[in-house]
Formats: C-alpha cells, structure tokens, sequence
C-alpha cells in the first residue's frame, strides 16, 4: 500500500511548532492515513489530536517521547507507542515525573537570569495550557521573544546544560517498564543523535542495544529522516539479529522545524511501509490479552 505513515510528531504541548488542529491540517495535506503523537514526556495533547484524526478518518496511536535516564547520565529517548494513557502504573510515573519538573521551573528561571535574561514564573503560568509547567515553557518563551537564533540553541545554549533533578527524568529500565504496563510498544529512537548514542562506534552501539533489549526493548526507530545509507545497513542488522521491532516517523515539530513534513520527511526523503502500522497494531492487540 501508498498510504503514508508517521510515528514520530510533536505539537505544542512539548517543543513542536504546531497546535492539535494544525498537526492533523498539516496530515490531511500530506496524505497521512496513520499516525502518532509523540510529545516529549507529555500526553496532554492525545486526546484533542486523537478526536481530530478521528473526524479526518485517520487512523491513531497513542504516543510519548520519554526522555531517559542511561548509564554515565547519558539522556536517550524511548518512544512508547499504543500506550493506555488511564494505566495506574503509567500514570504513577508520569504524574511524579511532571510534578518534579514543575516544582524545578523556578530553578531553571534563577540559573537563566545570571546569564542575563529574566523570566518571570507567573508569565510562563498565564502562557501555559498545560497542568504542569517545564523547561518547554522556558523554551517556549524563547522562542516568542526571538531571544536566540534557533531553536536547537536553545536548549544547546541555555537549557541542555541544566541538569536534570532527582525523579525528573524515568531511569531508562523504568520508561521501558511502563510503556509495556500500559499496552504499549517501546522503540529507541534516532539511535545516534546527540539524545542517543551519537559519539559511540557500532560496536558500543550494538553493545547498548543488546543491553536495552535485556531490559525489554521492543524494538527501533528505523526509519528516520536524518539517517544515511549506512545507518540503514546497521540497524537492519541489529533488527534481524536481535529480532527487533521496527519503527519510523519524520520527528514533525511543524514551523519549529520547517524542512521536515510530516509523513515524508526531508526532501521526500522518508518512505515508511504502510506494513510497520499493520505490524504495530497486531502486537498490540496481542498485548491487550
């Protein structure tokens, strides 16, 4: 089948450009039949993304993009797809995570304002549309006031280097864990990005793969716009010799990220087989019993 698929997007409930309503205008036009939302550590936006795919006759998956605690205080991310989002165990987790980011926002703005730029807390509050207040408010706030060039400097500049607090980030066996007690199917995502693996060679790589499957690993995120030939080589590797999932998505943030559509990618560089859905799907409904 042609149809198109994405299984890795963002909106404005974590760092992406777009509303609930744009993200699903933005598939329409580009002929997206299944997709995922995919916020980083954030659910909030599902539910209105999942009634608009609805209305558009696009098929859903409920997503999150959990940035995770790894060996030597390396973050990579963990996608989970097809998640119940009424979970206990998830919700447990999440819940503990976002009251721990909210209650560091107000050490973030101190450690931000000896660099020279003052952001009042109640300002980034009235802004908000979310229950919990995080670094992506700050974020936020940079991006409207056009205080750094681009977006990557943001957080390359200014946030990134804040470390993460105590129960802000899911240790990465716990975000595997939770993802599969809430129904859903656990991928790496970008395997080599900065938010990954990026500094290791293959060998190392593999090595951390082979340790993230020990701990529940479904699967990868194959396809990627940012991938060359030779990280496709590789990771069809990895998944044929450790029977791995496969994943793919665009990493969309609408006008956040101009040069990636949603559903193709690059240039129309990102072609994901309707087949990746239909597989997802069936490991899902076999995780509902």
């Amino acid at each position: 089948m042609d149809y198109k698929v994405d299984f890795h997007t963002h909106t404005i409930f974590s760092d992406g450009g777009s509303t609930p309503e744009e993200l699903i205008d933005d598939a329409v036009v580009g002929e997206v039949k299944a997709l995922a939302l995919t916020d980083h550590d954030n659910i909030e936006g599902i539910y209105e993304v999942s009634r608009l795919a609805k209305e558009n006759n696009i098929d859903f998956l409920n997503g999150i993009e959990i940035s995770a605690l790894y060996k030597d205080g390396r973050i990579i991310h963990i996608l989970g797809i097809g998640i119940d989002l009424d979970n206990a165990q998830f919700l447990k987790a999440y819940i503990e995570m976002k009251e721990a980011r909210h209650e560091s926002v107000s050490n973030i703005l101190s450690i931000i304002n000896k660099q020279g730029i003052s952001i009042d807390i109640e300002q980034l509050k009235e802004k908000s549309f979310r229950k919990y207040l995080d670094r992506y408010d700050v974020y936020k706030y940079f991006i409207e006031n056009k205080i750094c060039e681009t977006a990557q400097g943001i957080w390359d500049k200014y946030l990134d280097p804040i470390p993460y607090g105590e129960k802000e980030l899911f240790k990465v066996e716990d975000a595997i864990r939770v993802i599969k007690e809430a129904g859903g199917i656990s991928f790496l995502a970008h395997y080599n990005k900065h938010m990954g693996f990026a500094g290791l060679n293959n060998e190392k790589i593999e090595e951390e793969i082979r340790y993230l499957v020990s701990l529940g690993l479904d699967g990868v995120e194959r396809y990627y716009p940012f991938h060359s030939e030779e990280d496709y080589k590789f990771l069809d590797y990895l998944i044929n010799k450790y029977n791995l999932m496969i994943s793919g998505g665009t990493d969309y943030h609408g006008k956040n990220r101009l040069d990636i559509k949603i559903g193709s990618g690059k240039d129309n560089n990102l072609i994901i087989p309707y087949e990746v859905y239909t597989n997802i799907i069936k490991i899902l409904e076999q995780r509902k019993f």
